[in-house]
């Protein structure tokens, strides 16, 4: 691969318009922060320390996304800061074939079980509202979705838009009409360390999907303040959101948000805005999906591409897969944050003017399956120690290809 190559313009994967600002670009990154998987994953992690968050496991999960979000973010930047390219274009840019095409089958499964999951909450409290049964929920939404996919992402984008002014609204409901007797946030310490760590690999899998495919949502943006609000975005109403959550399972003692909501202490409407504020992460993630389908399955269609996510999402979404939102989080935050460390110090050295070399399997891929392997030995502190040992690997990996080039 040659280094022009490795610099060709937007066009080439670009579905953006050169020079965007982050107001362009709002839409995605506020859908996932308020989505109301930040919802349950608060009230998830406020269960395991008895209805509250310290302030230490809200803080570090913060500025962990944050960098995460930032690094996969800068890629999408317009040339010098970044590619200027989505995802499709990016990986076979930075990754030798056959890990490109792991990673993009990797991908392309990891939005069908964010489609399942964001289906399947929607659904439930669709279900919960009209008295029908789940899946019938699930049908209802997911139809409507699959026909608004079909007709392209200028479609989409409004709806998206639309929709999350829902998801603010149902977190302020639940925040004032269901506030706990006490503040859900402490300042106690959060337990052993092993503790903390569980909690921080749900944060960091809450984003580290979207943090890998944020060039599809950064693609065409101007500078790194434009990055800056979009990173904000996301993180800021997704803290703000876990908090609620967390004050939603002190206040009920369940960390079933669906069920909570539709319960006779809880508040039934706010299910209807459940099942709209779905819709924008949904659509987000069928974004992507589609992109990584089409470049592990080429040449697919659109059509086709929107299908082979949806339909296997919308049987994981009748299985209510939302139910085991930490444990699949963890499975995520195992596997895809090893990769975002060696591509962010690659593209910096290409920002300095070095010529292009290929992100080494060995820098991402031992990482990814170490944490992979000690998370479902049922090691809480995998996550972190995949991402840490990646970070590690790419720090020596650099300064050993650096130092003949320092010596007489």
């Amino acid at each position: 691969m040659t280094r022009a190559s490795n610099r060709s313009g937007p066009a080439a994967g670009s579905a953006g318009v050169p020079g965007r600002t982050w107001r362009n670009a709002a839409g995605a990154w506020l859908g996932i922060g308020t989505a109301p998987g930040a919802l349950v994953l608060g009230a998830q992690i406020g269960g395991r320390h008895d209805g509250v968050l310290p302030v230490l496991v809200l803080v570090t999960g913060g500025v962990i996304m944050a960098l995460l979000l930032a690094s996969g973010g800068r890629l999408g930047l317009l040339p010098p800061r970044g590619d200027g390219v989505a995802v499709a274009a990016l990986m076979p840019r930075y990754l030798p074939g056959p890990a490109e095409r792991v990673l993009t089958g990797l991908l392309a499964v990891a939005m069908v079980g964010w489609f399942g999951f964001n289906v399947g909450l929607g659904g439930a409290a669709l279900g919960e509202l009209t008295g029908l049964a789940d899946p019938i929920g699930v049908a209802l939404l997911s139809l409507p979705l699959v026909a608004v996919l079909l007709g392209g992402s200028g479609r989409w984008n409004a709806v998206a838009v639309a929709t999350t002014l829902t998801a603010i609204a149902l977190v302020a409901i639940v925040a004032v009409r269901l506030a706990p007797p006490d503040p859900p946030v402490v300042w106690s310490r959060a337990g052993p360390p092993v503790t903390l760590a569980a909690d921080l690999a749900g944060y960091v899998g809450y984003v580290s999907v979207f943090a890998v495919r944020a060039p599809d949502f950064t693609v065409g943006l101007r500078d790194r303040r434009d990055l800056a609000w979009c990173v904000g975005l996301l993180v800021v109403p997704a803290l703000a959101a876990s908090v609620v959550g967390a004050g939603l399972a002190a206040t009920s003692g369940s960390t079933d948000v669906v069920a909570v909501l539709a319960g006779p202490h809880g508040l039934p409407v706010a299910n209807l805005f459940v099942a709209a504020s779905v819709i924008a992460p949904t659509l987000a993630t069928v974004h992507s999906g589609v992109f990584a389908v089409q470049r592990f399955a080429p040449p697919l269609p659109h059509a086709a591409a929107v299908l082979a996510i949806a339909v296997p999402g919308a049987v994981l979404a009748a299985l209510r897969v939302d139910q085991m939102l930490l444990y699949w989080l963890t499975l995520l935050a195992a596997v895809l944050p090893a990769l975002i460390p060696p591509m962010a110090a690659e593209a910096a050295r290409r920002r300095r003017g070095h010529a292009a070399r290929p992100v080494s399997t060995w820098l991402w891929a031992p990482a990814a399956g170490t944490a992979l392997a000690l998370t479902l030995a049922g090691f809480a502190a995998a996550a972190p120690a995949g991402l840490l040992v990646s970070a590690v690997a790419t720090l020596l990996h650099h300064r050993v290809r650096n130092r003949p080039h320092s010596q007489p």
